[in-house]
């Protein structure tokens, strides 16, 4: 949002809607705007409001990015090969114990580059595999185009984020006047 309300315009417009309701006169009519304390209790009633200092967006970046289809954004996070912790579930009230069946295994922890559109366009997901041989069977069920990579750690190395940048170009085709946003 790159316009916003601040205090003194929100004193303002509470003045001008309580004069409109003739409720104005708990105002102060000289400054034509609700007090200090009637905005802290303004807030305290609205918990899910607060004062912030707006980041600074130039114009030219407020308009050269506007195309959704265009901004990009791009996360990597760690997935476990077997759940270790067993998801909630619904059961009959009363019951002392409601089982489910669980790997006696530990699980390996698999890196997976993600990145979307800002309107759910999907760039194939990079793998990254904790181990040094790759095998077919890795592969099995991802998402068409997602590429895989082994590496010891199983984490994002500088050179791996190098292929993955590659494979993102591949697909999203950025050009000097069609560029792309990358977050």
């Amino acid at each position: 949002m790159l316009f916003s309300l601040t205090p003194q315009v929100l004193r303002k417009v509470a003045y001008q809607f309580a004069k409109l309701n003739n409720h104005h006169k708990r105002f102060s009519s000289k400054n034509e705007q609700a007090g200090a304390n009637w905005f802290r209790g303004f807030l305290t009633q609205h918990p899910q409001l607060s004062v912030r200092t707006p980041k600074p967006t130039s114009a030219a970046s407020a308009q050269g990015f506007n195309q959704v289809n265009r901004v990009y954004n791009v996360d990597e996070t760690g997935i476990t090969t077997v759940p270790n912790k067993p998801s909630k579930v619904v059961a009959i009230c009363g019951k002392k114990q409601v089982g489910c069946l669980t790997s006696a295994e530990y699980g390996q922890l698999v890196t997976v580059e993600i990145c979307m559109s800002a309107s759910s366009n999907f760039v194939p997901p990079l793998f990254v595999f904790p181990r040094v041989h790759m095998k077919s069977e890795l592969m099995d069920a991802v998402p068409p185009s997602s590429i895989a990579i082994c590496h010891p750690s199983g984490w994002m190395q500088s050179d791996i984020f190098v292929t993955w940048f590659m494979h993102f170009v591949k697909h999203v085709n950025p050009t000097e006047y069609e560029p792309v946003l990358l977050n």
